[in-house]
């Protein structure tokens, strides 16, 4: 299976901290790493991860040391980074995490204000059976949506815009971002959404019908990048032809695995696999 990722991606730099500042307030970092960051890039180790062979695009880095770490940090062969458009004006982007031991966590990205981000040339699309896309990519994000809707490509939104102003096969969206009457309203007009909420209940409407799935408890390490991974696992799911329920029970399952683990440690599809089907232990302490 191979799948087109297409959107944000950057280094992160991740501060673990006993607590998150107060306004005017300072704190001291435990421990500090730099990884992979970007919704586009932490879908595309997820799927990766499960196994899908990955063809990795969106924002354009520069020709920088950060643009070098970004992609030093990318884990796997199954990443094909060669997609990936640097330009020598180009700064890359970067985030800044602090987390506490709990898993919540604050977020500082820098430079996606007039971030430009790439063409997907012809030859991308060539065998590519699923494609996820990210929010942050703005127009070029529409364009991709447009172009997979157009090959019959199907297709996962993560963040997309209010309206969506293309059909594609799933919107993926956060309660933080957007409110159960948004996800209703975009469920009544005929589109396929699913709001996510944490350790809540997932929200679908589908096919013209409603359903809701708890993810499974767990004790959260690093909620980083957790919804990122969920769209991933619903882009899978619909690769492979599951049913929605099935889709999202095992996103579930799968953002609850990443919130567990944190990105120090990918899932593997056995894994979720075992969550999923109620199998596996519950990741609580």
């Amino acid at each position: 299976m191979r799948a087109l990722v297409y959107g944000a991606m950057n280094p992160d730099l991740v501060h673990v901290v006993d607590r998150l500042p107060a306004a005017g307030d300072d704190t001291r970092s435990r421990v500090w790493r730099i990884t992979w960051g970007g919704k586009a890039a932490n879908a595309a180790v997820a799927l990766a991860g499960w196994g899908v062979e990955v063809r990795l695009l969106g924002l354009v880095l520069g020709q920088d040391p950060l643009g070098d770490l970004f992609l030093e940090a990318l884990p796997g062969p199954r990443i094909d980074r060669s997609w990936i458009e640097r330009h020598p004006t180009a700064r890359t982007r970067h985030c800044v995490i602090l987390l506490t031991p709990d898993g919540d966590r604050s977020i500082v990205c820098a430079g996606y204000a007039g971030a430009t981000f790439q063409r997907v040339r012809d030859e991308a699309w060539s065998d590519v059976d699923v494609v996820l896309v990210d929010g942050f990519g703005g127009d070029a994000a529409v364009t991709v949506c447009a172009e997979a809707h157009r090959r019959g490509t199907p297709v996962v939104w993560l963040d997309a815009p209010i309206p969506p102003p293309v059909d594609v096969d799933l919107v993926v969206w956060s309660r933080t971002e957007h409110t159960s009457d948004e996800a209703a309203r975009l469920g009544a007009g005929g589109r396929n959404v699913v709001l996510t909420a944490g350790a809540g209940a997932v929200v679908a409407h589908w096919a013209g019908g409603r359903f809701e799935v708890s993810p499974p408890p767990v004790a959260a390490v690093d909620t980083t990048g957790a919804g990122d991974v969920f769209a991933a696992a619903c882009a899978l799911g619909l690769a492979s032809g599951w049913t929605p329920r099935h889709i999202v029970r095992w996103a579930a399952a799968a953002g609850a695995v990443s919130a567990h683990t944190g990105r120090s440690a990918p899932s593997t599809r056995e894994q979720v696999d075992r969550i999923a089907g109620g199998a596996g232990p519950l990741l609580t302490p």
